[in-house]
């Protein structure tokens, strides 16, 4: 029979997580979608890109989303048992109420396994693909970004491109101007289309135009067929980007990319101790309603995931990254094993070690992690 119940509660607990996860990535991706459409409609992103775009962009939606989805499902099931009296007859038949916070943990550390492998592997590579939208594009993919009668200023070359029309196989009617010190270089042609070469070049030819020289020294006109640019590829990987290197780039890796480390290594624990908080506070608190469970069990999973996020700010005050690290996870994690361990009160009263605490405890409780949320959600975003 404990057989069955366990693999009951574990299946109610990863359905209801399940559910959770595919609503909320819903609504992150939905809001990342509409990011990428207003891109799309100002011509800062080539629209046979936005499905591909869309699609590397869901691993990063996961991570951030995962954690909360455990947290969540494992309160709403919890709740749900309590409230259809399932928890009372598992008690009958033997399944206490610690076995029960505790078998509520096994989907988390399955989750955590899958986070694991997305934060280490599968987001980096998604970023690496993804590379052509920031600092190190290709040049011909900024060649498919740029729309027709648009105005376009290329600083690294110091150039002005416009072209009349577009098409999938180039431009039409192109106008292009390049300084220099002492000239300036106009060039006009009927087509334009940018190819990689090879692996470190791109072609961009030219195709039926005119070339005129602006110099004082010696000015220059003449007409073309074809007149092509070979221009040097920028790098894919910037090796300064963090969040593109995988896990054995980071393990044996400086200060800086150690703490990378460590936050991805957070995600995991995350999802575990969260998931015992959770389970813990609901088997707790499951008689002072619905509202309340969710108050004071998001007041605490905020100020753990903040803390955890902007862990590296505290490297600037010369603290060790790693004693930071295991300070924040373990203080939650002994935390979560005493509401886990003391289930013999009913109501908010319970004992420890001997010390008796009130409702008046869990209620400064809850603001002390409130006011912990919103210190390191300012840390965050002031210092990072």
């Amino acid at each position: 029979m404990p057989r069955i119940i366990t693999l009951y509660l574990i299946k109610q607990i990863t359905k209801i997580s399940f559910l959770t996860l595919i609503v909320l990535f819903s609504v992150f991706f939905l809001n990342e979608f509409t990011t990428y459409l207003e891109k799309v409609s100002s011509g800062e992103l080539y629209p046979e890109l936005l499905i591909l775009v869309s699609i590397y962009s869901m691993s990063e939606i996961v991570e951030v989303v995962l954690p909360l989805s455990v947290f969540i499902g494992t309160i709403i099931a919890i709740y749900r048992l309590d409230q259809n009296n399932e928890l009372l007859a598992f008690s009958k038949m033997g399944f206490g109420k610690r076995r029960t916070i505790f078998v509520s943990c096994i989907p988390a550390v399955f989750f955590a396994l899958f986070i694991a492998v997305l934060s280490f592997y599968l987001t980096p590579l998604s970023n690496n693909k993804l590379a052509f939208l920031n600092d190190a594009e290709r040049f011909s993919d900024r060649f498919k970004l740029m729309g027709s009668e648009k105005i376009n200023i290329l600083d690294d070359l110091n150039a002005v491109f416009y072209a009349k029309d577009a098409s999938d196989r180039g431009f039409q009617d192109v106008f292009s101007s390049f300084e220099t010190n002492d000239s300036e270089f106009i060039l006009t042609a009927d087509e334009l289309i940018s190819k990689p070469l090879n692996e470190t070049e791109n072609r961009i030819s030219f195709s039926s135009g005119k070339f005129s020289v602006l110099s004082e020294q010696m000015p220059l006109d003449f007409s073309f067929d074809e007149f092509f640019l070979i221009l040097p590829k920028k790098p894919i990987l910037n090796i300064d980007d963090l969040k593109r290197k995988y896990f054995h780039e980071l393990f044996f890796s400086k200060n800086t990319e150690r703490i990378e480390l460590l936050k991805r290594s957070s995600m995991p624990l995350i999802i575990i101790i969260s998931a015992l908080i959770a389970a813990a506070l609901t088997m707790r608190l499951r008689h002072s309603g619905r509202f309340f469970i969710f108050l004071s069990g998001l007041i605490i999973f905020m100020s753990y995931y903040g803390l955890a996020i902007s862990q590296e700010v505290f490297s600037n005050f010369s603290i060790n990254s790693t004693l930071v690290f295991f300070s924040i996870h373990g203080i939650y994690l002994i935390a979560a094993i005493l509401l886990a361990i003391d289930q013999n009160s009913q109501n908010l009263s319970f004992n420890i070690s001997g010390l008796k605490y009130s409702s008046n405890f869990m209620i400064n409780l809850f603001v002390l992690f409130l006011i912990a949320t919103m210190f390191s959600y300012l840390v965050f975003y002031v210092f990072l």
